[in-house]
């Protein structure tokens, strides 16, 4: 479930709250983020606190809208807290969907396959990588100053993943019997939850004309990528049987191979496989 997914289902809430208790307007004050503590959930919006008719109906909204979110089937848990945030607990398969929906990105993303007809998030970041980086965005663009070292960090992640990516299909890990819902380990939530964000960084940086909200998401990823590396390898120890868990963080570590390389490549950058 990704940040627009998330807002088009408050949009859908609000509409469905007492008329008194929302102001005009209010779609437009949705905001969707990742929480400043892992234990709040994966995703929190102060949306209650900016779209109340009145300060004093905060509440109210709130607890209307975490009402609403619990019959999302994705939604594991929805409380508000504060005067008026919404902190989201998604299902473990509702966080690894990312991990499908960047796949079945990456293999449409040429124009000839119909990705002209596809505006799903990830396609937007897929697509227009291969041919040309994101207006604005390359360096020396408009507006645009991308740090040499930052770049050359992402290319050792990226290089890193494939490297694990290499050793997985050398230990002969299939590629069926995937359960995406078994990747619930801390360092995969927060990735999963980083890479579900990207789509919404690189509109950002669009809007913006400048690479700063992108590259710091893809920072923050590369960083979590390494993290996840070291916690959770897709490939088992010599004395370690291959699991269901293994081949789903195959299919994960295709994913994040992807996205890093489709970011860099939004920044004019290379994404080399091997450094």
């Amino acid at each position: 479930m990704t940040p627009e997914d998330l807002q088009t289902a408050l949009a859908r809430a609000l509409m469905t709250a007492p008329a008194d208790l929302v102001a005009p307007g209010s779609a437009a004050a949705i905001d969707v983020r990742p929480p400043t503590r892992p234990d709040l959930g994966d995703w929190t919006t102060p949306v209650a606190l900016r779209a109340s008719a009145e300060p004093e109906q905060r509440i109210a909204l709130a607890a209307h809208l975490c009402t609403e979110l619990r019959t999302h089937p994705e939604v594991a848990d929805a409380v508000f807290a504060g005067p008026g945030f919404v902190n989201v607990t998604l299902t473990a398969a509702a966080r690894a969907r990312v991990i499908c929906d960047i796949v079945s990105a990456d293999r449409g993303a040429d124009a000839r396959s119909g990705a002209g007809q596809d505006r799903t998030p990830f396609r937007t970041l897929v697509s227009a990588s291969d041919r040309q980086p994101a207006p604005g965005l390359r360096a020396g663009g408009r507006g645009t100053d991308v740090d040499p070292v930052a770049v050359h960090d992402l290319q050792r992640g990226h290089a890193a993943a494939c490297r694990e990516l290499r050793r997985a299909h050398r230990a002969g890990i299939p590629t069926a019997d995937i359960d995406l819902a078994t990747l619930a380990q801390p360092s995969e939530t927060r990735m999963l939850t980083i890479m579900a964000g990207l789509p919404s960084a690189l509109e950002r940086s669009r809007r913006l004309g400048e690479a700063e909200p992108l590259l710091t998401a893809l920072l923050e990823l590369g960083a979590a990528v390494e993290e996840w590396l070291r916690r959770c390898p897709a490939t088992p120890t010599v004395d370690e049987d291959i699991t269901v868990t293994h081949t789903s963080r195959l299919l994960a570590l295709r994913a994040v191979i992807i996205v890093l390389a489709a970011g860099l490549r939004q920044l004019g950058a290379s994404a080399p496989e091997r450094i």
